[in-house]
C-alpha cells in the first residue's frame, strides 16, 4: 500500500516535525552559550588574559573595561567561529549533492538518521571537552561528526523531501510553513531555558542537556514510515558520479514545461537569506554585547521574544496573505522581505535596548519568505526530480554559511562598535533588495507561464516506484 494513503491529515503534522524541534532545543539551548565559551576561552587561555579580568565580561559587561577586553577578544573569537562554519559547511555541501537524488529512489529515512546521529554526537563530544580548560580551538573538533554526517543541511534537505512526498501542491506551502514554526518553536524553549541552566550549573550541563534532547530525536525518527520504498538500501550507491551528472542534467537541460529560470531565480533567492540569516547569527550576540553591554541572559530573552513574534507573524501572516487574501506565494514573501528589511535597518542605527525590540515590532512578517519560496521551488519540479532540485540548493546554501561567516565576521571586526552606525547590517539590507527584485521577476514570469505540469526528466535506470501525492 502505498504509505502517502495511510498517513491522515493530522499525523503530517507529528513526522519530521517533533523531531526538529527537539533539535533545534538543542541547538538554541546551547548557541550563545557556545559563543560565550569561546570568547571565554580566548580570553583565557589563547590571549592569557587572567581569570578576574574575562569575569568582567559576564559580571560587568556594559562597563568600558569590558568594553575594551570585548575589542581584543572578539576578532580572535570571530576568527574561530568562520574556522567552525567552515568545518560545518564544505563535507556536508558535498554530500548534499549525492543524497537528494539517492533518496529519491532510496528513501528519506537514512538522511534525517545521519544527521540527528551525527549532531548527537556532536553535542557529547561538547559535554565532555568543556569540562576541561583547553584551547578553544579544541572544541571544534567536536563538529568533526556533524561535518562527516551531513549535520543540519542533510537534515532540511530530507525534512523538505519527505513533506514533499506527503502533501500535494495546495496545502505544502502551509506544512513547510509549519515545518518553519516548529523549528522555532524548539528555538523559544532553547533560549528561554538555556541561560537559567547556564547560570546555575554551567557550560558542560547545558551541552549535556543537548545531547539528551538530540538522542531522543534520533529514537524519534526510527519511528517514522519511510514514503520510498526500495528492495535494497542503497549504501553502495551513495558516491555514484552519475548522480551528480543526473542532478546536473535535471536542472540545466530543456524540456517542455520545465522553467530552468525559475528554478535558479527561487535557488539564488534561498541563497541570499541564508547569507543573511547566518551571517547576522555570526555576529548578533557579538554586537549586542558590544554595543548595548548584553550578557546572554539579556541575549537570550530578546532572541525567545524574537522567536515569539516571528512565529506568531509567520502563522497569522500566511493565513492572512496567502490564504484568505489569495496573494500567490512570491507576493507574499516580498511582503515578508519588506519587513525584514526594515527590522536590520533599526539594527543598524540602534544605541539603546529598546530599539532592538522596536525591530521585532517592524520585522512581525520576516519569517514568511523562505517557506514561500521553497513551495514555489517545489512546485516547479516534478516529484521524480525532487530530491535533485533540493539537493542542488543545499549544495550551494551548506556553502554560504562558510562565506557569509567571513564576510560578515570581517566586516564586524574591522567596523564594530562604538562605530555608529555599524556598517555590516547596510550588507543584509543589499541583499534584502537584490532577493525582492527576484522575487518580482519570479512572479511575472509566474503570470505568464503555468509551472504546475512539467515534465519528468526520465533517466535509463528510473525503473523504481515514487511514492507522492
Amino acid at each position: 500500500m502505498d504509505i502517502t494513503q495511510v498517513i491522515t491529515k493530522y499525523r503530517r503534522y507529528l513526522l519530521v516535525q517533533p523531531p526538529m524541534m527537539l533539535l533545534l532545543f538543542a541547538l538554541s539551548i546551547s548557541a550563545t552559550v557556545f559563543t560565550d565559551l569561546i570568547v571565554h576561552r580566548t580570553c583565557l587561555v589563547t590571549l592569557g588574559i587572567n581569570e578576574t579580568e574575562c569575569l568582567i565580561l559576564h559580571n560587568n559587561s556594559s562597563s568600558a573595561e569590558a568594553l575594551r577586553i570585548n575589542q581584543i577578544v572578539q576578532p580572535y573569537t570571530s576568527f574561530i567561529l568562520t574556522s567552525k562554519s567552515f568545518i560545518e559547511s564544505t563535507w556536508p555541501s558535498c554530500l548534499s549533492l549525492f543524497l537528494g537524488q539517492w533518496s529519491d529512489k532510496y528513501g528519506r529515512k537514512p538522511l534525517l538518521i545521519s544527521g540527528y546521529l551525527g549532531i548527537f554526537l556532536t553535542y557529547f563530544l561538547l559535554s565532555v571537552l568543556s569540562a576541561w580548560n583547553i584551547s578553544p580551538w579544541y572544541l571544534l573538533i567536536a563538529y568533526i561528526p556533524t561535518a562527516f554526517l551531513g549535520g543540519l543541511s542533510i537534515l532540511m534537505l530530507g525534512s523538505i523531501c519527505y513533506i514533499t512526498d506527503i502533501t500535494d501542491n495546495d496545502e505544502r506551502g502551509w506544512h513547510l510553513a509549519w515545518l518553519d514554526a516548529s523549528i522555532n518553536f524548539g528555538l523559544l524553549f532553547g533560549f528561554l531555558i538555556g541561560p537559567k541552566i547556564f547560570e546555575m550549573y554551567g557550560y558542560s550541563t547545558v551541552f549535556s542537556i543537548a545531547t539528551v534532547s538530540c538522542s531522543i530525536a534520533v529514537l524519534y525518527i526510527f519511528l517514522i514510515p519511510e514514503t520510498i520504498q526500495s528492495s535494497n538500501s542503497g549504501i553502495y550507491n551513495i558516491f555514484d558520479l552519475t548522480i551528480v551528472k543526473n542532478l546536473i542534467n535535471t536542472c540545466i537541460k530543456k524540456r517542455e514545461g520545465f522553467d530552468r529560470l525559475l528554478i535558479w531565480n527561487c535557488i539564488a533567492c534561498l541563497t541570499f537569506l541564508l547569507i543573511i540569516i547566518e551571517g547576522n547569527l555570526s555576529i548578533e550576540y557579538l554586537f549586542t554585547s558590544a554595543r548595548l553591554g548584553w550578557t546572554v541572559k539579556e541575549f537570550s530573552i530578546y532572541i525567545s521574544i524574537n522567536i515569539v513574534v516571528g512565529i506568531f507573524g509567520m502563522i497569522l501572516g500566511t493565513k492572512f496573505f496567502h490564504n484568505y487574501l489569495g496573494f500567490p506565494e512570491a507576493i507574499v514573501a516580498v511582503i515578508s522581505l519588506i519587513s525584514a528589511a526594515g527590522a536590520i535597518l533599526v539594527y543598524a542605527f540602534t544605541w539603546k535596548s529598546w530599539h532592538m525590540y522596536l525591530s521585532l515590532m517592524i520585522g512581525i512578517f520576516s519569517e514568511m519568505c523562505r517557506p514561500m519560496i521553497r513551495a514555489i521551488l517545489s512546485k516547479a519540479v516534478p516529484s521524480q526530480d525532487t530530491g535533485k532540485v533540493f539537493s542542488l540548493a543545499t549544495f550551494i546554501e551548506t556553502l554560504l554559511p562558510f562565506v557569509a561567516t567571513s564576510l560578515y565576521t570581517y566586516l564586524y571586526a574591522h567596523y564594530m562598535p562604538p562605530l555608529y552606525p555599524v556598517p555590516v547590517w547596510f550588507l543584509s539590507v543589499v541583499f534584502y533588495i537584490m532577493t525582492i527584485i527576484i522575487l518580482i521577476y519570479i512572479q511575472k514570469r509566474l503570470v505568464k507561464s503555468e509551472v504546475s505540469h512539467v515534465s519528468p526528466l526520465l533517466e535509463p535506470n528510473d525503473s523504481f516506484t515514487y511514492n507522492s501525492l
